[in-house]
């Protein structure tokens, strides 16, 4: 089955400046060199389709190893409604005469797909279901759309829930039935304009996916063509697994998709240039090559890639937050303060106290006693969070030394047997902070979902936190990353001094997690140092760097 990236630069962008939804530029060049890349590890026949600032950039700048380029989305005569990507994807569709796969430019493969998908009428990634955006366009559709198609009708009156089929990948050996859809999506659009164009921009990106995905699974229902999907789960809203987990490389993992919110997400953009510069060191030099020459040619400004140490960042950032209010450095604590206040009736008159002052009087008064070791901790929590920023303005470490532990961790986690022969040690920037309340924002950084907030905490009992504090180079600040407790375990155990045996630690953690599953702990306990490792936490090498 020929395998297909469809790629175009809509009128007025640069790819050299506008990000395409990533962190910014670099990012969406990389994931498209990367996903074009690993396709190639498993298919010759890679077919682009594009347009001519496309193939210009894909082809003759960076080289990519597509073997056919058809330049065929320029000029087409579609309906044109500002935000309403999707049609151009949709109408390339239409144009192969044979069996096809398409495969989205934020998707990465590190294995062929399977003969038994590939052999299907269609195929798409997996089945979206119940997200709330979906129920939001698909209600407004059914209220103030004046022409709905009827498959999409029937699907609607049956009541039952909103499905779709997520198109990282999408396509198959009905490749006639794609004429078809592309003419439903037609008609709907040109007979809707108006009240597509009143959606507004945030509706808007999520319209692209009820076309393209929630339109397909309604006609491929309604014409009783089975949808062969790579992922057999249903996502639905209460799954949050990430589709981006970069840490299970370099040989625990078979497909990527980095779709949605994920390519906002710092760490899944550090995580996509240092898989590119690993792997496919030369194609990351042409995306380096490339973004400075057009820094220096073109006027308005263009993203370089930043592979030197952030310390000038990260010592702006470290006077900033420092130089900042008492009220803004200490916002959980007076957050605390004023929802006890409001339990107990106690009035706060904020011109005449600190946040410290008032903390003090609060825990002075007899019926406040139940809330002074949480007064303490939050404090104590943002106390430590200001002594380790202020610290941050003395540490820099040497030019290039975070790439070359990312390094060593991979080449440590390539070899199957790495539990038996890998050490670790914590990583000289490492930051944390303990407290008995999960005090921790601003986490959103893999898959880490902040579900309660600082006053809840009010309500649950002490227990055992560890917070880390990352660096996220693309947003200038500082995650509150919140480990769990094997990670917690581990990070206590691990010093900067010295390397401790994989071995040893096993035993340790197993000890420590006695009463669990052993090979639950295990599992866990792999997942954690991958992550931390990758992230720059924790080094791990191979005990043969001992002897290079």
């Amino acid at each position: 089955m020929k395998i297909v990236h469809t790629f175009w630069v809509d009128e007025g962008k640069n790819p050299l400046k506008d990000s395409f939804g990533w962190c910014s530029a670099p990012y969406h060049l990389m994931s498209w060199a990367l996903s074009c890349l690993q396709l190639h590890q498993f298919y010759e026949d890679i077919e682009l389709i594009t347009d001519r600032k496309g193939k210009e950039l894909l082809i003759d700048q960076l080289k990519l190893p597509y073997k056919n380029v058809r330049v065929e989305l320029d000029k087409l005569n579609l309906v044109e409604i500002p935000g309403l990507w999707v049609m151009k994807k949709i109408y390339s569709y239409t144009l192969h005469e044979e069996p096809f796969l398409n495969v989205d430019g934020d998707v990465y493969v590190y294995e062929p797909f399977p003969d038994e998908l590939l052999s299907a009428p269609l195929i798409a990634q997996n089945i979206e279901q119940d997200f709330d955006y979906y129920k939001e366009l698909v209600g407004l559709v059914t209220d103030i759309f004046p022409s709905v198609p009827k498959p999409i009708i029937e699907q609607i009156y049956k009541g039952k829930e909103i499905q779709a089929s997520n198109a990282g990948i999408l396509g198959g050996n009905d490749y006639v039935f794609f004429k078809d859809y592309y003419q439903v999506v037609e008609q709907f659009i040109a007979n809707n304009q108006d009240q597509i164009k009143s959606l507004s921009p945030s509706q808007m990106v999520n319209f692209n996916a009820v076309v393209e995905q929630y339109i397909f699974h309604c006609l491929s229902t309604d014409q009783g063509i089975e949808v062969n999907y790579l992922l057999d789960t249903v996502y639905d809203p209460s799954f949050f697994e990430s589709f981006a987990n970069f840490h299970h490389l370099p040989n625990d993992i078979s497909f990527m998709h980095a779709l949605g919110d994920y390519k906002k997400n710092g760490w899944v953009c550090d995580q996509l240039a240092h898989r590119l510069r690993l792997d496919y060191p030369d194609y990351y030099r042409k995306i380096s090559d490339l973004l400075q020459s057009g820094q220096q040619s073109q006027s308005g400004k263009t993203h370089t890639i930043n592979t030197k140490d952030p310390y000038d960042e990260i010592s702006s950032y470290s006077k900033d937050y420092l130089a900042k209010s008492e009220k803004e450095q200490f916002y959980r604590t007076e957050r605390m303060l004023t929802a006890i206040c409001e339990k107990e009736g106690i009035f706060w008159e904020r011109t005449k106290f600190t946040i410290r002052e008032f903390k003090d009087y609060l825990e002075s008064i007899s019926n406040t006693n139940p809330w002074k070791r949480i007064l303490n901790d939050v404090y104590e929590f943002e106390e430590e969070k200001l002594r380790l920023i202020r610290s941050l303005l003395q540490y820099k470490s040497e030019e290039g030394e975070a790439f070359s532990a990312i390094q060593l961790a991979n080449e440590a986690l390539r070899d199957q047997n790495w539990k038996e022969k890998a050490e670790l040690k914590l990583a000289a920037n490492c930051k944390t902070i303990l407290s008995e309340w999960d005090w921790s924002q601003n986490s959103v950084l893999f898959t880490q979902i902040k579900m309660n907030s600082i006053e809840e905490n009010l309500l649950l009992p002490p227990h055992f936190y560890q917070t880390v504090l990352l660096w996220d180079q693309h947003h200038t600040e500082i995650i509150e990353y919140p480990v769990g407790p094997i990670a917690s375990y581990l990070l206590s155990v691990l010093s900067e001094d010295s390397f401790i045996q994989m071995t040893d630690l096993s035993e340790k953690v197993c000890s420590f997690f006695q009463l669990a599953n052993k090979d639950q702990v295990l599992v866990l306990l792999d997942e954690e140092i991958r992550f931390l490792a990758y992230s720059g936490v924790i080094h791990l090498r191979g005990k043969e760097y001992l002897f290079q």
